[in-house]
């Protein structure tokens, strides 16, 4: 049997109707006219486009969603360095760590030391063929 997809669908959809009534326009087939399975067939149409609006609304909304982030992330910076900047408050505050960053006193020094013993020589080079 046969898979239809929603295209295919609608393609057939208009082929019966074009068959139906160049060929038997007075005769039911199924129990149906042509005029009540035309009618009946647009349900599926009307779906279509149904989705199709709410597809473009989401869209939109998606769209000013992802601005509103983008203005909340703009203020969030701003009051996290006020918050810096703020004398009663600072670096190094309870609040500044609540909000998830690291308060100056609890920072590493960033510096990198090399692995091994610092001033080992190297072993010496052996031929070994």
């Amino acid at each position: 049997m046969a898979i239809y997809t929603n295209k295919t669908v609608s393609l057939r959809r208009e082929q019966f109707l074009s068959s139906w009534l160049e060929f038997a326009p007075d005769v039911m087939f199924a129990g149906l006219t042509l005029a009540q399975f035309e009618e009946k067939s647009k349900t599926p149409l009307e779906s279509r486009k149904s989705i199709l609006e709410v597809k473009t609304k989401l869209r939109g909304l998606l769209l000013a969603r992802g601005k509103a982030d983008e203005a909340l992330n703009q203020d969030l910076i701003l009051i996290a360095h006020a918050i810096r900047g703020n004398e009663l408050f600072g670096e190094d505050c309870a609040l500044y760590r609540s909000l998830g960053f690291v308060p100056k006193s609890e920072r590493k020094s960033g510096q990198r030391r090399k692995s091994g013993a610092v001033g080992t020589p190297a072993p010496p080079y052996t031929d070994v063929a």
